[in-house]
């Protein structure tokens, strides 16, 4: 073995007094503190004066204060807490003090319990970032812009006003003459245009009603006694019998101005027999219609009835030479049935089949013309509705119409016919309407029967910014007439409207309408440019 250096000794010695001293102060620690520290209230304020207890169990300090001593155990020189023997064989311990320490009281050793063992340690996430504290627990408006409406009881009115200016041009074409001679007239015309919308829509938990109205006054600026009116209203019902049985109600009106057309008038404006004589006004028309439907589901197969009645009724046309011709020849009510059964293939397809009956009866028979116009009409469709939520909904058909006329020198009116009502929404922020349409019209002239009228819509609406909306639409009509030329009538506007808050914003529009016939008395062309406030509530 080597021998260890002299030098060595006063390392040795260093090492037993560090030893002592940390033994020292580990027992005046474990003398204050009992063993279990979890049993240990708060010591701040608890203890008094000091006190101590002794090995020996005395208590030092002020009689009956002080912290109980805890239970210790007392170890043989050498002896670990296990009872193995720690000093090594050459009489040092293996912290190489040396010797081994004296007898020392030692804490008995007390499992922790398993809650108050720490979890071991996760790799900590990142901080997430999250938005702002304010306006929390608000949901966002879908259009922050839309009219709130005025409360009315269970009723939500939402009114609409237009003020601004109108400018229009438009070129007619007219013959004269004997022979006549086709003339094209230009105006240029600047009006004060003024409307106002109002929607009622029930705020109930079953059952629904929605009214609307809409009006609108056109004055010129040059001469003020030139007006242009205009008045719809439409009001729909939804009565809930039965969850599988609902009745459907409609009723409407609509006052405009059209061109005139009885036998009467356009004998009295012939220009081959009367050259000097024109018509100097648009006469007022003024329709009323209603319809009562009632559906019934049996299961995934539905089944519907409807009856419907249209009204009409013609304004007297004055004349150059100061007198007025009488249209009433042309009033007539119609008369529909319909009855259509369906099946749910599926919740987003629903085919159908609708057949439809009705006639037509004239106030005057004959009419001015001399001619018996009552008819009575037949059609039958195929389509199917479809309900793609939000995206897309509506309903398409097809099928035939046909109008047999009870005077014997008329051709009836036949053809196909297609009908759709479609809404889609290819994006968020921007809805498409598609409207097809086919009817019957009567007409006024000797030797013409009516037509067949192909009517179809197409409209775009697109929320360009929370305060910015633009909208677009195009439409065409087209008269297959039987005993007339035919006509073909295509349509544009533009439209863009700029809020500056809820209830006022900037709107202006502007269109351009066209009509084509191989009759030239039939051409014309319009347009249009408006701009102006449009207030809302």
């Amino acid at each position: 073995m080597p021998t260890v250096p002299i030098r060595t000794h006063p390392i040795r010695r260093w090492r037993r007094a560090r030893a002592a001293l940390l033994c020292g102060v580990a027992m005046a620690v474990a003398q204050v503190l009992p063993a279990d520290a979890q049993t240990l209230g708060a010591l701040r304020g608890d203890v008094g004066d000091p006190a101590l207890t002794a090995t020996d169990g005395t208590v030092t300090g002020t009689a009956g204060q002080g912290i109980s001593s805890p239970t210790y155990q007392t170890l043989d020189t050498g002896a670990a807490a296990d009872g193995t023997t720690a000093a090594s064989t050459d009489g040092t311990d293996d912290l190489d003090f040396g010797t081994t320490a004296s007898t020392t009281a030692v804490p008995a050793a007390k499992p922790v319990p398993q809650s108050e063992i720490p979890e071991p340690a996760t790799r900590v996430l990142p901080a997430q970032r999250i938005g702002p504290v304010q306006g929390q627990g608000v949901a966002p408006e879908d259009d922050p812009f839309a009219a709130t409406g005025v409360r009315l009881g269970s009723f939500i009115l939402r009114p609409t006003v237009e003020l601004g200016l109108t400018g229009k041009r438009e070129t007619t074409t007219s013959e004269s003459g004997a022979p006549p001679v086709v003339s094209e007239y230009t105006s240029n015309s600047l009006l004060a245009d003024s409307s106002l919308r109002l929607q009622l829509d029930s705020d109930w938990a079953r059952h629904a009603l929605n009214v609307t109205a809409y009006g609108r006054l056109q004055r010129t600026v040059q001469n003020g006694n030139d007006l242009t009116p205009e008045l719809a209203i439409d009001g729909t019902g939804r009565f809930d019998i039965g969850r599988d049985t609902t009745l459907t109600g409609s009723l409407g009106y609509n006052y405009d101005l059209d061109d005139a057309q009885s036998a009467a008038y356009l004998a009295a404006t012939d220009p081959a027999l009367v050259p000097a004589v024109t018509g100097t006004n648009d006469p007022v028309t003024q329709t009323f219609d209603g319809s009562l439907a009632l559906r019934h589901d049996f299961g995934k197969l539905y089944g519907q009835t409807e009856i419907a009645a249209t009204r009409e009724l013609y304004g007297a046309a004055d004349l150059s030479n100061g007198t007025s011709v009488s249209q009433s020849d042309l009033d007539n009510t119609v008369y529909d049935g319909k009855l259509r059964a369906g099946f749910e293939l599926s919740p987003a397809l629903a085919p159908f089949v609708e057949a439809s009956y009705g006639i037509r009866r004239m106030d005057s028979i004959p009419d001015s013309g001399g001619l018996d116009r009552n008819a009575t009409r037949y059609g039958l469709k195929v389509g199917t509705a479809i309900d793609l939520g939000e995206k897309l909904n509506g309903e398409i058909a097809a099928g035939y119409i046909r109008e047999d006329i009870a005077d014997p020198a008329l051709e009836d009116l036949a053809g196909l016919a297609v009908d759709a009502s479609l809404n889609w929404s290819p994006r968020r922020e921007t809805d498409v309407s598609l409207g097809l349409s086919t009817s019957t019209e009567t007409s006024g002239t000797a030797g013409a029967s009516g037509a067949l009228l192909y009517a179809a819509d197409l409209g775009v609406t697109h929320r360009i910014r929370a305060n910015l909306t633009a909208e677009a639409g195009l439409g065409a009509d087209y008269r297959d007439s039987h005993g007339e030329a035919d006509e073909f009538t295509l349509s544009a506007s533009a439209a863009l409207t700029y809020w500056f808050n809820r209830f006022a914003g900037l709107t202006t529009r502007i269109g351009h309408e066209q009509t084509m016939s191989t009759e030239p008395t039939n051409r014309s062309k319009k347009t249009t440019a408006f701009i102006g406030l449009r207030l809302q509530r």
